[in-house]
């Protein structure tokens, strides 16, 4: 009696979408069937939101001998393939002994496009390395591990410095509605540094706007100095919000100057 084995789903595929990965594997079929038994796996190796996927082909080199004119014209047939389909793909060919090696010594490169590429086509050689890297059978190295947690670090710092950087554009909008204010009060826009005390001395002092609109452009100032000189390099999250909250209240405050001054 002949049973039928239920078959693992193959990973990250939602990644990519069904209707995508179909037409993607109509292509590769159309390139297995010309260049038969040349390649061990096809794979979707990265793709974009703007629709561009790159394909790497793994070509057998332990079963074929393989020349560098055979794996060119594998590259360029599948190129005009995708043309004929209209699909915009990328291709890149490694051989198997390549790709092996780097796994053997858990070369970073490598042990990500195991982990984080689509199968399309496997004879058998790629699928079971990605399930046993996926469900921690093959164990990554010390170097690997590494690599990763310093990548963790950068990305914290990298974190604070984009707060950092929005914080400038914050600044940019309380002193350019300011500026915007200040003239059409009739006052010609100063620099940033004598705008602050425009703000206090003639819009807050005349109750033309709020009171709380004078501490804010100090404020403001003071922080955006401080990044510009480089001697804040980080902001955390909730200090973010303090000023995105003032910078919203100051910018409205000013529109609605500005708004009665137009009528």
């Amino acid at each position: 009696m002949e049973l039928d084995m239920e078959r693992k789903p193959l990973h990250n595929v939602h990644r990519i979408g069904s209707q995508r990965y179909g037409e993607i594997r109509v292509v590769a079929e159309k390139l297995m069937k010309k260049h038969r038994n040349l390649f061990a796996s096809i794979l979707i190796s990265g793709h974009s939101p703007d629709g561009l996927a790159e394909v790497l082909l793994l070509v057998d080199d332990f079963n074929n001998v393989v020349t560098d004119p055979q794996v060119s014209e594998a590259k360029i047939s599948a190129s005009q393939l995708a043309y004929e389909q209209k699909l915009p793909l990328k291709f890149e060919a490694m051989l198997s002994s390549v790709f092996w090696d780097g796994m053997k010594t858990r070369d970073e490169p490598v042990m990500q496009l195991a982990r984080g590429s689509v199968v399309v086509h496997d004879n058998g050689f790629f699928l079971p390395m990605q399930d046993l890297l996926v469900t921690g059978k093959i164990r990554p190295s010390k170097e690997s591990v590494g690599v990763y947690f310093v990548k963790a670090e950068q990305s914290m710092r990298s974190s604070g410095q984009h707060v950092s950087r929005a914080v400038l554009d914050l600044y940019w909008a309380v002193t350019d509605s300011a500026h915007a204010a200040v003239m059409i009060a009739g006052i010609t826009p100063p620099s940033p540094k004598e705008l602050v005390g425009l703000v206090k001395d003639r819009l807050v002092a005349g109750n033309l706007v709020h009171a709380r609109c004078a501490e804010i452009i100090a404020r403001s100032y003071d922080i955006a100095k401080k990044i510009m000189h480089k001697e804040v390099f980080e902001i955390a999250g909730r200090e973010f919000d303090s000023y995105l909250a003032d910078a919203d209240f100051f910018v409205k405050e000013m529109d609605e100057f500005i708004q009665g001054r137009l009528k």
